[in-house]
């Protein structure tokens, strides 16, 4: 790998290097507007969805029949509204996701061909190759499924565990307890493949580059 390469990946281990993909992602405002909607919504159906469940168990003890009706038609209903919300959502992030990246393969596109000839005598052409497709191909996993599956966690991470104080603040906090115990290894082992991750790009890179 060459000095460059090196000193862009050591750049890329700070978080706020994804600011740069905001011009990109702002010029489909509206899309990005709609599935912030639709994940929100889902993110609501979901944990509203098991209270209504819960409504139609208990309601095989009641007598009445149009009762048990309505709570079957509720639950009914919010899983349409669930499904419809999430395919609605998986839509425009992949679509966005797609948009984003064929606007920054473009770009970077255009970039390379106004660079001078030293540039390429520094720099193997199957390496920009590489990080013209491969790369990009890691921005379209983040932005159209880890974002919006990561903000959809935290909403329901939120509001689960707000319902779980409203209907016990002891279990809630026998929760809490055990959640060291889960994030930590996650983290771990999130770092150790974030790091084989950056190394299996660059051997891919390396591997163009030499072809």
């Amino acid at each position: 790998m060459t000095d460059i390469s090196g000193h862009d990946r050591a750049k890329s281990r700070n978080l706020r290097a994804l600011r740069a993909l905001w011009p990109f992602v702002r010029r489909y405002r509206g899309m990005v507007a709609v599935a912030s909607v639709a994940l929100a919504l889902t993110a609501v159906v979901s944990l509203v969805l098991p209270i209504a469940v819960r409504r139609v168990v208990d309601g095989f003890e009641t007598s009445s029949a149009d009762l048990l009706d309505s709570y079957f038609t509720a639950a009914l209903g919010l899983a349409l509204l669930l499904a419809l919300g999430t395919g609605l959502r998986y839509y425009l992030v992949t679509r966005l996701g797609e948009r984003v990246v064929a606007d920054i393969r473009i770009a970077v596109f255009d970039r390379m061909i106004g660079m001078s000839p030293a540039f390429y005598e520094r720099i193997m052409t199957g390496e920009i190759l590489s990080r013209l497709t491969t790369d990009t191909t890691l921005i379209l996993s983040v932005i159209g499924s880890s974002v919006s599956v990561a903000l959809r966690n935290v909403l329901i991470l939120t509001g689960g565990l707000a319902l779980l104080f409203v209907t016990s603040p002891k279990l809630a906090s026998l929760v809490l307890l055990l959640v060291p115990v889960i994030v930590v290894p996650i983290i771990v082992l999130g770092r150790r493949l974030r790091t084989l991750s950056r190394e299996n790009q660059d051997w891919i890179a390396a591997s163009s580059g030499n072809a």
